[in-house]
């Protein structure tokens, strides 16, 4: 009875080790769809809103109709953790997605980060705004969201962003330079980096077959961790094609949370200075990264060891049971007596006289 309660405490104590560990991995959340396609495990993790719908001949998202005042949207289901530990520390983070678009003024792309608890279904209601963030500014008016929209033409490039809650929250306009056009059926590809020690985002574009590491981007403050207590947030994208009657597509779409900051993330930096607090780790930082890593060491020897006395008295405890006791026949052994005859003779001495 003693040993089966032994085997059990450290049964319970790998197992309970070993499920932190798995929650610990599982809190970086990411997602990566190169190309779409009808299976059930789509449905699961994309919900398709508006005028969008998966094309069946090819692996792409058609955004919006081939009509004006078409608006469609794409959501990724499942929540995303941005936050780690009790001192709640935002986590950086990549996003990466390639589309196709008119070249004309009206169409425009958006990428939005709502809370969690925010109804999906909100994404399907129309508005009456060209905006591809109207939905946004009607709907969710006391809802803190991050989300930018922009829109390419020859003219130039220009972007809108909206922090905050979209009742109370300034949107700021502003524009970047950069030859963008893109010819039929070409591509764009557009990658955005949220930096947690500086506190900052920025989005970069890159055309198809571009030679160029880099092309124009813009970049904007804002302190995810302030904005939500959970930390947990939704991601979706959202197109409007305003006066155009062509079609805007979704290719590929990734998400991926980061411990290290990107090797061009302030290859050109704005602000000289934030460059440097990029790199800088502070005291406390290295101090709490220190102990996450002991805390590591000891439970994962506290498993090997664990681990190690449970197979061992495993093994006795089987061997106490199934093992087969010999037992030992004496068979005695019969000892040859030999016969040793003893010949007496008797000497007559004789008389001298």
């Amino acid at each position: 009875m003693a040993m089966f309660k032994a085997l059990s405490f450290l049964f319970f104590l790998c197992f309970d080790i070993h499920g932190h560990g798995t929650m610990a991995a599982d809190g970086n959340s990411s997602f990566s769809f190169d190309g779409f396609a009808k299976l059930p495990s789509f449905d699961k993790n994309v919900a398709l809103f508006g005028d969008s719908k998966l094309v069946d001949d090819s692996s792409s998202i058609q955004l919006t109709g081939s009509v004006s005042g078409s608006v469609g949207r794409v959501v990724y289901r499942k929540p995303i953790k941005l936050f780690q530990g009790k001192q709640r520390n935002s986590e950086s983070f990549s996003s990466y997605f390639s589309f196709s678009m008119p070249n004309e003024i009206g169409d425009v792309l958006a990428f939005v980060m709502v809370p969690s608890s925010l109804d999906l279904s909100l994404f399907g209601k129309k508005d009456n705004s060209s905006s591809a963030l109207g939905f946004l500014l009607q709907y969710a008016k006391n809802k803190k969201v991050v989300a930018f929209e922009f829109d390419i033409s020859d003219r130039e490039n220009r972007a809108r962003i909206l922090i905050g809650r979209p009742e109370s929250a300034e949107i700021r306009n502003l524009s970047f330079e950069g030859d963008l056009m893109m010819n039929n059926a070409g591509r764009l590809s557009c990658m955005i980096e949220y930096e947690a020690s500086s506190k900052r985002m920025m989005v970069r574009f890159r055309k198809s077959g571009s030679v160029k590491l880099f092309d124009p981007f813009f970049s904007f403050s804002v302190d995810l961790a302030q904005l939500w207590k959970n930390g947990k947030v939704t991601l979706g994208l959202s197109s409007a094609n305003g006066n155009s009657s062509k079609a805007q597509f979704l290719h590929s779409w990734s998400f991926e949370i980061r411990h290290l900051p990107p090797v061009w993330m302030h290859s050109v930096p704005l602000i000289p200075k934030e460059a440097l607090k990029v790199n800088s780790i502070t005291e406390e930082e290295e101090g709490r990264r220190r102990s996450e890593c002991i805390w590591r060491m000891l439970g994962a020897l506290v498993l090997g060891v664990g681990c190690g006395i449970l197979g061992v008295m495993l093994a006795l405890y089987l061997w106490t049971i199934c093992g087969v006791r010999q037992s030992m026949v004496v068979v005695p052994e019969k000892c040859p007596v030999k016969t040793v005859s003893v010949v007496v003779v008797a000497v007559e001495e004789g008389n001298k006289y």
